[in-house]
């Protein structure tokens, strides 16, 4: 009976962070500092959908340093804490540098602020806001 409730309030906890981030957000940002002087910033990326089932869709595409990437998959999303969000691609043969777990610096309705490391010298930072 405990472990039932426990589970009960895990959901209810889970939900109540996640509905600000169900939607379609436009990657107005997207930096790579390797703290090398090889930093990169592009602008309009593409989207990130976030569904309320904790699936989603990445529709990213830019250029860097004259190199075309895309990246157009389905992902898993999960919430750990209030800050903290995992992204996973769903198709494990096609590599992504969004399938790793970011912290949210602005978790807000309608702008959002994502920072992530590759766990060496470089960092990742995702600005976005929702469409309407």
């Amino acid at each position: 009976m405990r472990k039932l409730i426990f589970i009960a309030i895990a959901a209810i906890s889970f939900t109540s962070c996640s509905p600000k981030l169900v939607g379609t957000w436009n990657i107005d940002k997207y930096e790579v500092d390797n703290q090398k002087g090889q930093n990169f910033t592009t602008r309009n990326a593409g989207e990130l959908v976030l569904k309320k089932n904790g699936t989603g869709e990445k529709n990213v595409e830019f250029n860097m340093f004259q190199n075309e990437f895309s990246d157009m998959q389905s992902f898993r999303w999960s919430m750990q804490g209030e800050n903290i969000i995992n992204i996973n691609s769903t198709d494990s043969n096609q590599k992504s540098d969004f399938d790793k777990t970011w912290i949210m610096v602005t978790n807000t309705k309608k702008k959002q602020v994502w920072k992530s490391t590759n766990g060496k010298n470089t960092v990742q930072i995702l600005e976005m806001s929702k469409r309407n």
